[in-house]
């Protein structure tokens, strides 16, 4: 069976002089895609490569795939990271993770927190902003966080995301909405510890121990992921009762948002100690050294090859057998 990776050139093209310093920050490296490729082949398939560029459509014509294995976040635009299984959706190619519909609400903070909150999850009180002038209408109060609507591994987010004044508040939804296109969310700060709950499978997805982010700053600054600065603790050293509540949050999102194969639901407590729901990733990063969830599935007592396998198997299973399979 042919198992194609989509996925993303890591030095996406444009005037970067015109770019904040994290663009491309979501694109994983090389030492990673060769690294599922490897996984790819020990799991016993040919592994092939299929780039996400403005001839993909002939390079999947090209490849003739089984499966494509998709890490692909896609270019420009809130539907971004939809673009991979959208185009696989409609030429009928079967592919690992969510659907084009569940990697666009994810994406989105906004429609996140608000299907979120529309099924009894917990989450902070937010505002989204797209003009500065909005700010006079946000009836919240400091501290805030301020971080762009619509963008992923802690792009837009700086150590300044926390503000405490007005003056503050102002400034940052200004650098925000002058540098990231989807619009700012603007939200109560959770100043409690962050954890992550994670996810293997379908119908009874495989729970993975909970990990606890723990970072200087009491959340995960661009300045901090890129140089992956962060000290995992996996399993999380917390009461059984608090373990329960944030895998209680993360089952209700991940089935929530149709969830398939794997993800990963980011949860922080508040100032009581609650856990709330900050978002969820259907594309987590797959990196062997430094991702959070492939931290978490080698917890369970998973190695990085057979973290890849499960995730393809769960795919396999959604779809049935596959020719050349």
């Amino acid at each position: 069976m042919n198992v194609a990776l989509a996925h993303d050139s890591a030095a996406p093209p444009g005037p970067r002089e015109k770019l904040p310093d994290d663009h491309g920050a979501e694109y994983d490296d090389r030492e990673t895609i060769e690294a599922l490729l490897e996984a790819i082949r020990e799991c016993g398939y040919r592994a092939s490569e299929l780039l996400l560029d403005g001839d993909f459509q002939q390079r999947v014509e090209e490849c003739g795939p089984d499966l494509v294995f998709n890490i692909a976040e896609g270019r420009q635009g809130a539907g971004r990271e939809s673009v991979v299984p959208s185009w696989l959706e409609h030429v009928g190619v079967p592919f690992t993770g969510s659907d084009a519909l569940t990697m666009a609400l994810s994406l989105d903070k906004h429609m996140s927190k608000a299907l979120a909150c529309a099924h009894g999850i917990p989450t902070a009180d937010w505002h989204l902003l797209h003009t500065k002038e909005g700010i006079a209408g946000i009836e919240l109060s400091c501290p805030l966080f301020v971080k762009p609507n619509a963008q992923g591994s802690s792009m837009g987010i700086r150590r300044s995301s926390m503000v405490r004044s007005h003056e503050e508040l102002r400034e940052r939804v200004t650098w925000v909405l002058d540098n990231y296109p989807q619009g700012c969310l603007v939200e109560d700060f959770l100043p409690g510890r962050e954890f992550c709950a994670g996810f293997l499978g379908n119908d009874d997805p495989e729970e993975l121990p909970v990990v606890e982010v723990r970072t200087e700053d009491g959340y995960y600054p661009y300045e901090d992921k890129s140089r992956h600065r962060k000290r995992l603790v996996c399993p999380a050293d917390i009461p059984s009762e608090l373990r329960e509540r944030v895998l209680d949050i993360g089952r209700q999102a991940y089935r929530t948002f149709r969830c398939r194969d794997f993800g990963r639901v980011d949860i922080k407590l508040d100032e009581d100690g609650n856990p709330n729901f900050v978002e969820i990733n259907p594309l987590p990063g797959l990196s062997p050294h430094y991702s959070i969830f492939t931290r978490q599935s080698r917890a369970a007592g998973y190695s990085f090859q057979k973290t890849i396998g499960r995730i393809i198997n769960a795919a396999l299973s959604r779809y049935g057998p596959t020719e050349g399979g």
